[in-house]
């Protein structure tokens, strides 16, 4: 199921602040020939629409413009303003936070997209990392790049037919771990050290060789249209993952 977002250009009703143990988890579709594409390319900015504009594909182009664009419809709706209102400053490594902020709570999120998808976790006062990814074979030969020492050794031990799948779920617990820092890839993925095994909350065993650190953490898995997997991690507890629904768009 395809979620959205809402469709007025000012929000004189600002969405409600996501609940202390809530992460809202908002998915659409960046298919290229989207009726969308117009209000979006309307609420770039000019940094936005440069970029845009040099994309060597139209389809890439494309994706792009409903990424961002869908991204400040969403985050005005939390804000009350207009989408071209929201402006974005970035942390050491890239990752986008919003200038523009609601007058009672902050808000923090996360975007990320993979071929037609994409997925924005939204949450208050907390930092979090969002990975999505299209569901496909993963070359073994990057099994260094991603797991470490330890999760290796398991990684051979583990069913053929379990292991690719396994291995894109890594992926992308490890990205959104990783996000959260603000770091993305230019972080080490095997610093974050799962039970590849399990798919649940506990399934985080190490951070940095810490245990005590790894219980810091929450990295919730989510299967999204597409097909795709995706990851939502934070360094906090008791929250759980609300889906929002589909609303009207521009």
């Amino acid at each position: 199921m395809e979620s959205g977002y809402k469709a007025t250009m000012l929000s004189t009703n600002p969405a409600p602040r996501p609940g202390d143990g809530h992460v809202h988890l908002w998915l659409w579709s960046l298919d290229p020939s989207s009726t969308d594409l117009e209000a979006c390319w309307q609420s770039l900015s000019p940094d936005e629409s440069r970029r845009a504009d040099s994309f060597r594909f139209e389809k890439h182009r494309k994706r792009f413009v409903l990424a961002r664009g869908r991204l400040r419809f969403i985050l005005a709706d939390y804000i009350g303003c207009r989408a071209e209102e929201v402006s974005f400053g970035y942390g050491a490594a890239g990752k986008p936070h919003s200038l523009t902020q609601p007058e009672s709570w902050r808000l923090d999120f996360n975007l990320s997209h993979s071929e037609d998808s994409a997925a924005l976790a939204v949450s208050s006062e907390m930092e979090l990392g969002v990975d999505i990814e299209l569901i496909r074979p993963i070359e073994e030969d990057i099994l260094p790049q991603i797991l470490s020492a330890a999760e290796q050794r398991q990684f051979e031990t583990l069913p053929a037919a379990r292991q690719g799948d396994i291995l894109l779920e890594s992926w992308t617990r490890k990205e959104a771990c990783l996000k959260a820092l603000g770091t993305g890839l230019g972080g080490s993925p095997a610093r974050f050290e799962f039970d590849l095994a399990r798919s649940d909350d506990d399934a985080l065993l190490r951070v940095g060789e810490s245990a005590d650190e790894a219980a810091q953490w929450l990295v919730r898995t989510f299967l999204a249209p597409g097909p795709c997997r995706g990851a939502v991690a934070a360094r906090a507890k008791g929250w759980s993952l609300l889906a929002m629904p589909p609303a009207e768009r521009p």
